[in-house]
């Protein structure tokens, strides 16, 4: 199987989208799939970071391309289309296009392959500056999800809403993000702080894990962003009192992990990227046997997660600060989550894609 992973953006090697594309990428590779990743600039930051995600620098199978998208001081899609249309017509013949970005679906017009469309979200609820500009997004989301051969999304509620949204059938695979094989330890500790991983935009819940921590009285230890992110964080919230540590690389996680309690998911559910995100961390904290503590995010519906993940039914300050004093560190429930992990890898996810790509076609 030949497979054209399309993602039109340059490359930073920051972003949870890049983590999980690249990953996805490679565990295809690996099982015998032949993947092209065509970027829009990047390709020494691809590399870097399919070291850190893969664990090497190339991937047998896995063949990463970066197309520019500027014309001199112009950036513009339409650059980039006009590079990738070229560069696609010197190709041979791809079995399956892959995207993820709802302006990927009409560089794809010209192909003769069908595609398939991943949704992670639902971007048409994502508020525009203006109707003009809420239209043009409608339409794009409407195109990329209805045009697709195989309709793919991270949770079986955010099928169900793209699906009643756009008159479709719900014939989406369900195929959830995924992590790293597990550990063959647990990293935290029964009086450690809780921790959290990841990025520190504001829909991640950063301020009310904050109030809600020093409500009950508990130490908090967050991982992410940069000293820049940081400092913008604490003019918006009162930081003080936390542990912080600058984004720090997949293999250096563990390390950044261990001796905590239990890791943090404090995702807004009403915010159109937290409604139906399927984060990341929660592998991330789980092949450390790290128990977890998440708002009840629609896409844990889907996971067949256990009781070490402690779902809070409501993401307000007092419920999580209830929800903190209660929780009570068990070894038992550490090592449920290294056995959850090992169950949704990277190769497992690539497996059930291969399965879908093959039923699909």
């Amino acid at each position: 199987m030949r497979l054209l992973y399309l993602y039109p953006e340059e490359w930073t090697g920051r972003r949870a989208r890049e983590a999980h594309t690249l990953s996805t990428c490679a565990a295809l590779a690996r099982e015998g799939v032949d993947v092209t990743l065509v970027t829009a600039g990047g390709l020494q930051e691809m590399h870097h970071h399919l070291q850190d995600v893969a664990g090497e620098k190339e991937v047998p199978g896995l063949e990463l391309v970066a197309l520019s998208r500027s014309l001199g001081l112009v950036r513009s899609t339409a650059v980039f289309k006009h590079h990738f249309q070229k560069w696609q017509a010197r190709q041979a013949r791809f079995d399956w296009a892959y995207i993820i970005h709802l302006k990927a679906a009409a560089m794809l017009k010209k192909m003769r392959a069908p595609y398939a469309y991943e949704a992670h979200e639902i971007f048409d609820e994502t508020p525009q500056k203006d109707a003009k500009r809420q239209l043009r997004l409608h339409e794009l989301e409407q195109q990329a999800v209805t045009g697709a051969t195989v309709r793919m999304a991270t949770s079986a509620p955010l099928a169900a809403a793209l699906s009643k949204r756009f008159a479709l059938p719900n014939d989406f695979a369900i195929i959830p993000n995924a992590g790293l094989p597990p550990l063959d330890h647990v990293v935290g500790a029964p009086e450690g702080p809780f921790v959290y991983a990841g990025s520190i935009s504001g829909w991640k819940g950063i301020d009310l894990m904050i109030h809600a921590v020093r409500d009950a009285q508990i130490p908090l230890k967050i991982v992410g962003g940069s000293a820049a992110d940081w400092k913008r964080l604490g003019k918006q919230v009162d930081v003080s009192g936390v542990e912080w540590h600058p984004r720090v690389s997949l293999a250096e996680l563990p390390q950044a992990l261990a001796g905590a309690r239990a890791g943090l998911i404090p995702t807004q559910p009403e915010t159109p990227s937290g409604r139906y995100s399927c984060p990341m961390k929660l592998f991330d904290y789980a092949r450390c046997g790290l128990p977890v503590i998440s708002t009840a995010l629609p896409s844990l519906q889907s996971l067949n997660i256990g009781s070490w993940c402690v779902q809070v039914p409501a993401a307000t300050q007092d419920i999580w600060a209830e929800a903190l004093r209660n929780f009570c560190y068990e070894t038992e429930q550490a090592q449920a989550a290294l056995a959850w992990s090992a169950e949704h890898t990277w190769t497992h996810r690539a497996e059930l894609l291969i399965a879908t790509f093959r039923v699909r076609r």
